[in-house]
């Protein structure tokens, strides 16, 4: 009987271990179940919540141009601006946001959740429209969002808002009161100043014009981005072409920026250079500036100010305040001063009354030469140097008409590029995606596209975000030939 006990309490103290080893590993295989099932659900999650907010289409035409932006930056020219545009823009909420369409490659259509039609002459829905629907077609757009195209302006109504003369009788003769968005009998051509310098550009650069350059230049929010991808896309050299193959980097004539920096100030042309590496002369360089309407790029500089500071710059409901009133009141009062702002280039700051001064003294320097500056009513000038200025809004309706006059300036050939598949060859290749790549220009709700671009800057006067008090202070700032010389009046 001893034995026997002795023998079985050992046996119990075998099987209560084996017991509690087999609850515990029970637990464990719970607990890591549990876990993996968690972690599942949390990549389920992120990949939904990606999946809102990066585009279903491959964003090619913006890869690419975030590498030639990388590429531009190399050999330790570090943009100093670009690097405060990330942090700047991180805090910027878009103001206005427009309908995003998706290009879809597959059924080549423009597309969301409501019903899809393909615009026609029938049911009216292609009536005024004509043009923007034939430049969706070269890039094999078969259909289009009922609602969407709803609310893309007509053809009539874009160039009214485009085209404001001081004189508006005048400018009125041009149009055909026929309602639905009649079309104008002469087609307003873009506006596009300095033209008459393009065979100095050409003299100046027949020894080797293989060295000929273009290159975009102008303030922020301008549409510099775009225009460098519209004349990389088809505008070419021949005899860059021809020296080194389409296969040199830029080797085909088209440069990002200036060479002292798109935003910078001309004052800076001769004394300041963004890259180390010496590759050309100033004067191989055609800069094309881009000038925009000021009341619309006002507002942008609101949403976007980039490296420009003010008191307000934040305030949606005051901005771009021109003038504040000293006691803290709204604008009107007797008391008023404008509203200083100060700007980071490159070379350094810069300071100016208001931001309707700096548009002003910006577009000043690329028109005015140093004997005529614009002071005491001027209403003529004398180029600084070979350089084209083009029209913002010109560059978004009259894409290929803009092209073909700055390509032909800089003795170029229009005709796009033999490496680009995505449009029919012989025909020109209209950028329907944003051109504005990567965080230093905000997330992609901020950014728009040829289509969005229609809807945003053709539908509406600039002047309707306004009251009249402001405009009247605007008018009171803003250069007055500049403003009548580019239709902005």
């Amino acid at each position: 009987m001893m034995c026997t006990a002795t023998t079985s309490t050992p046996n119990k103290n075998i099987i209560a271990t084996s017991i509690q080893r087999s609850r515990t590993k029970f637990r464990l295989v719970t607990f890591l179940k549990l876990f993996l099932l968690k972690a599942l659900c949390s990549l389920v999650v992120i990949n939904v919540y990606m999946a809102t907010q990066i585009s279903t289409v491959p964003q090619l035409e913006n890869i690419s141009l975030s590498m030639k932006k990388v590429m531009h930056l190399k050999g330790g020219d570090e943009d100093k601006i670009a690097l405060n545009n990330i942090q700047d823009q991180r805090n910027n909420n878009e103001q206005h946001q427009i309908h995003t369409a998706i290009i879809n490659h597959s059924t080549n259509t423009i597309k969301d959740d409501k019903m899809m039609i393909t615009p026609n002459a029938q049911d009216g829905t292609l009536q005024g429209k004509e043009r923007l629907w034939t430049i969706l077609q070269t890039r094999n757009i078969t259909q289009v969002n009922a609602n969407y195209w709803a609310s893309v302006p007509s053809w009539d109504t874009i160039l009214r808002n485009i085209h404001r003369s001081k004189n508006e009788e005048e400018k009125n003769k041009h149009f055909v009161d026929g309602g639905g968005g009649s079309t104008p009998p002469t087609l307003p051509s873009p506006i596009i100043h300095g033209l008459e310098t393009c065979s100095t550009f050409q003299q100046q650069t027949s020894i080797n014009p293989s060295q000929r350059r273009i290159a975009p230049a102008g303030l922020f929010n301008t549409g510099t981005n775009y225009l460098s991808v519209l004349l990389e896309y088809n505008c070419q050299n021949s005899h860059r072409v021809s020296k080194f193959h389409g296969n040199a980097k830029r080797g085909h004539g088209n440069e990002w920026e200036v060479p002292w920096g798109k935003h910078t100030p001309a004052s800076f042309r001769r004394n300041y250079t963004k890259s180390k590496i010496k590759k050309y002369e100033i004067e191989e360089v055609l800069p094309i500036i881009l000038i925009r309407n000021p009341f619309s790029w006002m507002k942008s500089m609101c949403r976007n100010p980039y490296t420009v500071r003010w008191k307000g710059m934040h305030d949606a409901k005051t901005c771009p305040q021109l003038k504040y009133a000293m006691d803290g009141t709204s604008v009107g009062n007797v008391d008023e001063e404008y509203n200083a702002i100060n700007v980071s280039y490159g070379p350094g700051p810069s300071h100016h009354k208001s931001l309707g001064h700096l548009w002003n003294d910006w577009y000043g320097e690329y028109l005015y030469s140093n004997t005529n500056n614009g002071s005491g009513g001027t209403t003529t000038t004398s180029a600084p140097f070979p350089r084209l200025i083009v029209r913002f809004e010109d560059i978004i309706f009259f894409p290929y008409e803009v092209t073909q006059q700055i390509c032909t300036c800089a003795g170029g050939i229009l005709g796009h590029r033999i490496d680009d598949k995505d449009v029919v060859n012989g025909t020109f290749h209209y950028v329907v995606r944003s051109a504005k790549a990567g965080v230093g220009h905000g997330p992609a709700s901020q950014r728009n596209g040829l289509i969005d671009s229609w809807v945003r800057y053709g539908r509406d006067n600039p002047k309707d975000e306004y009251s009249e008090s402001e405009i009247q202070v605007a008018k009171e700032i803003l250069d007055p030939w500049i403003m009548e010389t580019f239709e902005y009046g």
